[in-house]
């Protein structure tokens, strides 16, 4: 089984909301992700393997950083790299488009991805009280992260 890197395009919208609600306890809309993609300054990678989408990303870039805004991974396959490899592979674009840094922001309580941005250089800038509700009996905090990677 072969896997692609490939640059998401509108048509990929369906596949990646049905990833996303995969993941999320307030999945985005079809409508939502198309929309983003089909943005001038987002750049949106997806991962693929024979045919069917096995992750995505999307960064959003203005005024010299890039945010992730959204990552998912269809969950039999999380723990095996793919979303280190989209963040990866997309630095080199964010750097070419005249990004220097890369920012996100993860729900304090989601340790895997927590270690997944520290194993890949992102260092923890501050905390947004409270902000994460869906899918949880009480709210949590945001941890916001950087890196450079201009």
């Amino acid at each position: 089984m072969t896997q692609t890197l490939r640059p998401l395009t509108p048509d990929d919208a369906e596949a990646a909301a049905a990833l996303h609600a995969e993941g999320f306890a307030d999945p985005w809309s079809v409508g939502s992700i198309g929309g983003l993609i089909d943005a001038g300054n987002v750049l949106a990678l997806g991962l693929e393997e024979d045919g069917a989408l096995l992750a995505f990303a999307l960064f959003q870039s203005a005024a010299g950083d890039s945010e992730l805004l959204t990552i998912a991974t269809a969950p039999a396959r999380r723990g095996q790299g793919l979303a280190g490899r989209l963040i990866e592979a997309a630095i080199p674009a964010l750097v070419s488009g005249g990004n220097a840094r890369l920012l996100l922001d993860v729900a304090e309580d989601n340790t895997s991805a927590r270690r997944l941005y520290a194993r890949l250089g992102f260092a923890t800038d501050g905390h947004r009280p409270r902000y994460y509700t869906a899918g949880r009996a009480a709210p949590v905090d945001a941890i916001l992260m950087s890196r450079g990677i201009g």
